[in-house]
């Protein structure tokens, strides 16, 4: 029988294992309507700093923590906002919101395996910058 790991432990897990930073911490907040959103790269792809993020071995370690079928960029905004939460203005917040942000909302997954191998890669891209709300838990 399986059982259920309450929300907040794995909130403090992930907390504890120090989260992946977006390149020089360009993660930000609008005052007028509180969305969040992270700068472009300045070099090459304007997407390419998201999908460093997202092709991280630490991602992928903290993605598969949460629950199936959780959405790359659900996963993507839900890490962000815990590493970034003072930055945010969040610390005092707890509970479970739905957030605005700007982003690289459509994220595709190629699956890479190895002949002969039992091991299966997968990369992501991600396109379409736009407006995206998710729930995320503080």
């Amino acid at each position: 029988m399986y059982e259920m790991i309450p929300q907040d432990s794995i909130k403090n897990y992930i907390e504890s294992c120090g989260i992946i930073s977006y390149k020089n911490n360009e993660v930000h907040r609008s005052d007028n309507d509180g969305c969040i959103w992270f700068r472009d790269s300045s070099s090459g792809r304007s997407q390419s700093d998201m999908e460093y993020v997202l092709n991280t071995p630490k991602f992928r370690h903290f993605h598969n923590l949460m629950p199936a079928g959780t959405n790359p960029v659900v996963a993507f905004c839900q890490l962000m906002v815990l590493q970034y939460r003072s930055q945010l203005n969040l610390d005092n917040e707890s509970g479970t919101y739905l957030v605005n942000f700007h982003l690289w909302k459509d994220v595709y997954t190629s699956k890479n395996e190895a002949q002969l191998s039992q091991q299966v890669n997968f990369s992501y891209s991600a396109a379409n910058k736009d407006n995206f709300r998710a729930i995320i838990c503080l």
